[in-house]
């Protein structure tokens, strides 16, 4: 009996893991697909590119989500999720890319394309029927409800953080027109949060307030006289606060704080490198002759005139491979005659030089002529008669 009762129950169980098991698969097909896959956690980055609008960058960190472009800021978190509520917002209907007419959906080109991390959405025209937007993803176009459009369209503005103080900013002291504050009050900053943030449009009216950081770096305001209005000139933003904070003087305060860091000054730019270049070609037309200065020994030749029939010293070889214009005048062809044992004939005959002669006396006959070379010299001023002419 106990055998039976065990047998049912083995059985009733397995058909209650069964039937829920087909319940879950069940759900599984009628669930509605989103729109991406992507978890919001695990995102890096946003980008919202807007034809004549400023591109909006958008980065997550540690302390929370900054933003990039086209201003340097804390962004907003609140409004940040908000707008990654499109991630898993369901998609109503969708049908392939290739059967669409993009043109007629605004989808070519998109109105505004979503960049998160490497995923792009392009946004298009809105469906007449149900009010839903055209979007278009890895090859699909999709209809989604129409709730975050007028996010992707906001101004940057919009997307700035109400805190007065940046996350990464923990001051330590602070001075109010010069004169230092309480650490309460400065400590306090910390949790001002404003009721709006606009654009600095004109030049603000106020104190100064320096709030310094332990290493030195000073965040620096212009608040208003009522303490309502917080202007930051760096980023040209004005913080508008709706109950002014409590800010108490400590004259004999004493900043604990090094110095303001310096900023590095720009290295200046380096002077360009002029390369030496090959100096151009000029014609020898274009060059007076003033500046022509020709070394004593050279000579001037025709190079298209007659050769010489003698050989000029000192004339610089000429090129052989040189080239000759079409209208040139070319010079006789050099004629050689040679003999048949090879030697060259000379075109002029060499007229024989005469032969050298002795000295002459003014006699006809030659000096010495008749003269007995064995007779005695003369004695010393005798004077030798010429001999008689031969």
């Amino acid at each position: 009996m106990k055998q039976r009762w065990l047998i049912n129950l083995v059985l009733l169980i397995a058909v209650v893991v069964l039937a829920m098991l087909m319940r879950s698969e069940i759900n599984a097909g009628r669930s509605v697909p989103t729109l991406t896959d992507l978890e919001a956690k695990n995102l890096y980055r946003i980008r919202i590119a807007r034809d004549g609008d400023p591109t909006i960058v958008l980065a997550q960190d540690l302390l929370g989500w900054k933003m990039e472009e086209p201003m340097q800021v804390d962004a907003d978190d609140a409004r940040v999720q908000k707008l990654l509520e499109i991630l898993d917002t369901p998609v109503i209907r969708s049908f392939p890319e290739a059967s669409a007419a993009l043109d007629e959906l605004k989808l070519a080109p998109p109105r505004l394309k979503l960049q998160l991390d490497s995923e792009v959405l392009s946004f298009g025209d809105i469906d007449p029927l149900g009010q839903s937007r055209y979007v278009a993803a890895a090859g699909l176009v999709h209809l989604i409800s129409d709730r975050f459009y007028h996010l992707l369209i906001a101004p940057p503005i919009d997307y700035v953080s109400l805190k007065l103080l940046p996350r990464d900013f923990n001051p330590v002291f602070g001075r109010l027109d010069g004169i230092p504050l309480t650490t309460a009050s400065v400590t306090g900053l910390n949790e001002v949060i404003a009721e709006r943030v606009e654009t600095l449009a004109e030049d603000p009216s106020g104190v100064q307030a320096a709030l310094k950081m332990d290493d030195g770096t000073t965040l620096r305001f212009i608040v208003s006289e009522s303490r309502r209005r917080w202007a930051r000139l760096d980023q040209g933003l004005l913080y508008v606060l709706t109950e002014p904070p409590e800010l108490e003087l400590d004259p004999n305060a004493v900043d604990p704080t090094p110095p303001e860091p310096v900023a590095a000054s720009p290295m200046p730019a380096a002077a360009p490198v002029v390369m030496p270049t090959e100096e151009p070609m000029i014609p020898d037309t274009m060059i007076p002759d003033t500046m022509i200065q020709m070394s004593p020994d050279e000579i001037i030749v025709d190079t298209f005139g007659p050769v010489p029939t003698q050989r000029v010293p000192y004339a610089p070889p000429g090129d052989p491979n040189r080239i000759i214009p079409g209208d040139a005048r070319l010079s006789e062809p050099p004629v050689f005659k040679l003999t048949p044992d090879g030697r060259e004939i000379p075109l002029s005959p060499e007229v024989p030089s005469p032969p050298q002669r002795l000295p002459q006396s003014e006699s006809a006959n030659p000096f010495g002529f008749g003269v007995d070379p064995f007779a005695p010299n003369p004695p010393a001023g005798t004077v030798q008669e010429p001999a008689a002419p031969y």
